[in-house]
């Protein structure tokens, strides 16, 4: 099967890119002060694992890709951190369920989490179960590398309560078809082994197998394995990292009540979900007291947005099966009134005329969604799915677009199960009607306020949203007092573009809807108006948006009538009628032609790496410690430090038999370690021969490079980037004093902000009220000189709009630098329609900016006036004034 050609989202790239950074740093400062560097927060080692194992947690909503992440992590860890070809991996999932599905996944030739591994080990690696692994040969163990999923309770010695696990004894026992792993093994590497009772012989056991290896240990929705005796039962395998990835991370942290908190390294914000089309926001919530009711709205909403998805196939081809998840209630022998599964089930075939083929039910002992290889599959005929608690484990579908509970009541659990299974956006793209792009919930309550608030708590607890996107995604809104008469009073929307939609399709979609709702509505072709009478419920506004969304652009004129309706004020942030907010990029005329200035304009690639002086890395390499075994040693204030990275890489590579080195091969290796996007392999590989050639000829060995080869690799890896930054700096200095005159501005060269694809990293949570901000939603930045640089904007009487501008997102504002792309920090749209670009910077980071300056003010005078830019420091924030003028 021909390669994937699977694109990282941004997020994902960024998530990955900490990661990395963060391994980076263990080599040098160790896992505790990595961490603290990376995050400002304090390290926690993992309960019972070795002092000094990186145990870090990636922080991904649901819907997020933590799986992907995980396989793309594998590559990054062997390469910055373990320096080995032939990583062993053990990973770790829930359940069974999981399990089947992740091996699945990555055995299937195209999957992107295979091509993920692919990547970085090209075919060099083996997937297996651990049933797999028990018969492991030594060329699999060490002739690429090798990832092992399995789930963890499969691993423990006992269970929860003490009682010994005999499928997990399985991983302890000696194993003849795993013997060949311990011949000729050093002292050092059987001292840490568990040998057989009264010998010497190391157990041939999959434990001590993993030991040897030292595994890098990835635990997939961590939170459900945070006991004492799950830490316990990795440290039997003494590994080499851990890594966590969860929607809800445990962020409580008591040891003595065995409450453990996670190293959150990185928190992917549920608005980059959204603004990389992964998930459908915001959900739509309707409540009502009557169940049967609830049900038949949930009915009109699949319907119609089942000719939503009609009419989107049509001009994309793309095809949804919209679906409804029910949730029934468990049966209970002393209540008969229960809504139970069988009660629903009996309501859609007999009262509402369901199909019985398009009705599954997975619950109790009906399993119908374990006899459909592929709901996806348009032969498939099921549109409604009824369950209790949870749905099959792993089961994962972006056409369910409904939930309708008759619990009465939405627990963070429910949510998590499955509130959390509508969230995900169909091939990950946006839709061209917005009623596709959205989930909706329909529940049995009495209280739409309580209701909404169990739905944000869920997706907090259980789905791993942050408080304030979670408040921002269902927002309840208060009823208005009306009288008898006000029922009759018509509302007129705004008119509809004239390119909408041909009046004929409009008053058909009307025809359509139920008659509570179509009673009430009407439409007027001349006018191209909506007239709604009465005030709108929120059910209503939301059957319009599923029964209207065939027409293009009408969503934002139902919303508009909602609140006309209900006479509801809406604030300057949610103003439908404010200005769009575009900010001309700087461009660079080239041949004739203005173009987005980037490094193309002052780079001439490929790069002549060949045609580099080497002889500096005689100065940057050396030996330090050719027996790579680590040191333990005390401090003068008696404490212990233990050089864990050295130590552990000593103990991968002496697992390993080396073979024979040439300095050819020497050099392919390091340049195949080296990413060089600008630069030719032939050129690269000439001039890194040539740097061994030079450590050759300063006195050392090949075979002691060969030894030290991941050290040399990063140490031409560094030399090769400083030159690059060196290039960069000149080339980029020469155009700014050759070519000032080829820049400018144009609309065709321009960025809008837009709402939809806004994504703060981590939404501000200060007690500040912003009243300018363009978007409702905030982020990226803490209490300090930055957040008082924003306040002086928001109050800023010539400030209409501002934006706090996102850093390295493909939707914000960017000026090319020698090395980067500059993110300035604010961005502002001024009452006379100028724009002013702000970078805050720390007094004792100005005089290092000055490259920034520069950007900026050329950006500035291409505009002529239109563009402002400034960098103020030391909370000199009247410089905004002075340059505004």
């Amino acid at each position: 099967m021909a390669a994937t050609n699977f694109e990282l989202k941004e997020y994902q790239k960024i998530t990955l890119d900490r990661f990395a950074s963060y391994l980076r740093g263990t080599t040098d400062d160790g896992a505790n002060v990595a961490f603290y560097k990376a995050t400002n927060m304090p390290f926690r080692s993992a309960p019972a694992v070795a002092e000094g194992t990186p145990y870090v947690c990636l922080r991904v909503p649901t819907g997020g890709g933590k799986t992907l992440l995980a396989a793309y992590s594998i590559g990054i860890a062997a390469r910055e951190y373990l320096t080995a070809a032939n990583p062993m991996v053990l990973w770790l999932v829930p359940s069974t369920a999981i399990l089947d599905q992740t091996v699945d996944a990555l055995k299937t030739e195209g999957h992107p989490y295979r091509a993920a591994l692919a990547k970085d080990f090209n075919r060099n690696f083996t997937v297996m179960t651990k049933t797999e692994a028990l018969a492991m040969s030594r060329a699999d163990a060490t002739g690429g590398a090798v990832v092992i999923v399995s789930t963890i309770q499969s691993f423990r010695r006992e269970d929860d309560s003490g009682k010994e696990n005999p499928e997990g004894l399985k991983v302890y026992d000696d194993a003849g078809a795993l013997m060949d792993h311990f011949a000729n093994l050093t002292e050092e590497q059987a001292g840490p082994l568990e040998t057989v009772e009264g010998t010497n012989r190391p157990i041939a056991s999959m434990a001590n197998l993993l030991r040897l290896h030292r595994p890098m240990v990835i635990v997939d929705e961590a939170h459900n394995s945070r006991s004492d005796l799950s830490f316990r039962t990795l440290a039997r395998f003494t590994p080499s990292l851990i890594l966590e990835l969860t929607a809800t991370p445990q962020t409580d942290h008591v040891p003595a009540r065995g409450k453990h908190a996670s190293n959150i390294l990185y928190s992917v914000s549920a608005a980059e979900l959204k603004a990389e089309e992964m998930i459908k926001m915001p959900i739509r919530l309707t409540t009502d007291g009557d169940w049967v009711k609830t049900v038949g709205a949930a009915l009109d909403s699949q319907r119609m947005l089942e000719e939503a998805a009609k009419a989107e196939e049509q001009e994309t081809g793309e095809y949804i099966r919209p679906i409804v998840l029910f949730q029934a209630q468990s049966a209970l022998a002393t209540d008969p009134h229960r809504l139970t599964w069988q009660k629903i089930e009996k309501h859609l075939t007999d009262d509402q005329r369901i199909p019985k083929e398009q009705i599954a039910v997975h619950t109790g002992p009906r399993k119908d969604l374990d006899a459909i290889s592929d709901i996806r599959d348009p032969k498939c005929p099921v549109r409604y799915i009824i369950t209790v608690s949870k749905l099959k484990e792993g089961w994962d579908c972006p056409f369910a677009y409904v939930l309708c509970s008759v619990a009465d009541q939405v627990s963070p659990v429910a949510v998590e199960q499955i509130l959390g299974r509508i969230l995900r956006m169909p091939q990950a793209k946006r839709k061209r009607r917005d009623a596709l792009n959205q989930s909706y919930a329909y529940i049995v309550s009495r209280s739409f306020d309580d209701t909404a608030q169990q739905l944000r708590n869920g997706l907090i607890e259980g789905a791993g949203f942050n408080k304030m996107e979670a408040d921002d995604i269902i927002a309840p809104q208060q009823n208005m007092g009306f009288d008898a008469a006000a029922d009759e009073t018509g509302h007129e929307s705004d008119p509809l573009p004239d390119d909408s939609a041909a009046p004929s399709s409009v008053v058909a979609a009307i025809e359509k809807l139920p008659p509570s709702v179509k009673t009430r509505v009407s439409f007027n072709p001349e006018t191209r108006t909506i007239t709604y009478k009465g005030p709108m419920t929120r059910e209503s506004r939301n059957i319009l948006h599923l029964g209207l969304a065939a027409v293009p652009q009408v969503g934002k004129a139902i919303d508009k009538l909602y609140a006309k309706s209900n006479n509801f004020q809406t604030s300057a942030a949610d103003d439908e009628d404010k200005p769009p907010f575009i900010v001309p990029m700087l461009g660079f005329r080239k041949q004739g032609e203005l173009q987005l200035f980037s490094q193309e304009h002052f780079l001439d690639l490929p790069w002549r790496l060949d045609e580099c002086d080497v002889v500096d890395i005689t100065n940057r390499f050396s030996v330090a410690d050719s027996s790579r075994t680590g040191t333990i040693n005390v401090s003068d204030q008696g404490k212990v430090e233990i050089n864990f990275v050295k130590q552990l890489q000593g103990q991968l590579a002496g697992v390993i038999k080396e073979p024979t080195w040439t300095l050819p091969r020497l050099a392919n290796w390091i340049d195949a370690g080296i990413i060089h996007p600008d630069i030719t392999k032939p050129s690269a590989v000439v001039f890194i021969s040539r740097a061994i050639d030079a450590l050759i000829a300063s006195g050392l060995a090949l075979d002691v490079l060969a030894r030290n080869k991941y050290d040399l690799r990063k140490a031409l890896g560094q030399f090769i980037k400083d030159l690059r930054g060196e290039r960069e700096t000149s080339q980029y200095s020469a155009l700014f004093t050759a070519n000032t005159a080829d820049f400018a501005t144009t609309a065709d060269l321009s960025m809008i902000f837009d709402e939809q694809s806004y994504a703060p990293n981590r939404p501000y949570s200060g007690g500040t009220v912003f009243n300018k901000h363009y978007f409702s939603l905030l982020g990226d930045f803490d209490s300090g000189e930055e957040c008082d640089c924003a306040i002086y904007l928001d109050r800023h009487e010539k400030v209409r709009y501002w934006v706090r501008n996102v850093d390295r997102k493909k939707s914000s504002f960017w000026l090319q630098l020698p090395h980067a792309k500059f993110y300035p920090d604010f961005v502002a749209m001024l009452t006379d329609g100028r724009i002013l670009v702000v970078e805050y910077k720390g007094q004792h980071l100005y005089d290092a900016e000055a490259v920034k300056r520069q950007i900026g003010a050329v950006w500035a005078d291409a505009r002529n006036g239109e563009g402002l830019f400034c960098m103020p420091t030391a909370r000199d924030f009247e410089l905004i004034n002075r340059t505004i003028g």
